[in-house]
Parts: C-alpha cells; structure tokens; sequence
C-alpha cells in the first residue's frame, strides 16, 4: 500500500492512541490502524470507526471505564 499524502511505501499496520475530547479532558483510545512510517498518516477502517463511535456513546453515557493515567498543566 502506498500512502496518499506523500506516496512513500512504508505504510504498515501499527498501535496508536487516538485521542478523544471530553470537556477539558481527554480519553486516549488504543487502535490498531495503518500507519504511513514516512510521514505519519492513518488510515481507519470502518470497525475502528465504529470503535471510535461505539467508545464516545459509552463516555457520553457515562458507561466507560476509564483510568487517570496522569495530569496535564498550562501555563497561564
């Protein structure tokens, strides 16, 4: 598979962890995806899609289970 955005040969499948933003916060999601090593562009099939939909109803509905994994501070 070639990727589109710089048509460099190095697209293969890898784990990344797609953000989610929920009010000031945000869920970091882990999803098996192809992944151009060149230039960094994903490509989601439509099962992560739904993933991704299926995970924003459950956060929404206060049904996911999520893990405060650290904090983030801005400077004022």
């Amino acid at each position: 598979m070639k990727c589109i955005i710089c048509h460099g040969e190095e697209v293969s499948q890898a784990e990344v962890l797609e953000e989610i933003g929920v009010g000031s916060y945000i869920v970091r999601v882990p999803l098996t995806v192809m992944l151009c090593r060149s230039c960094g562009e994903r490509y989601y099939t439509r099962a992560n899609m739904r993933h991704l939909e299926c995970v924003r109803e459950d956060i929404a509905n206060k049904r996911a289970r999520l893990d405060e994994v650290g904090r983030v501070l801005q400077l004022r």
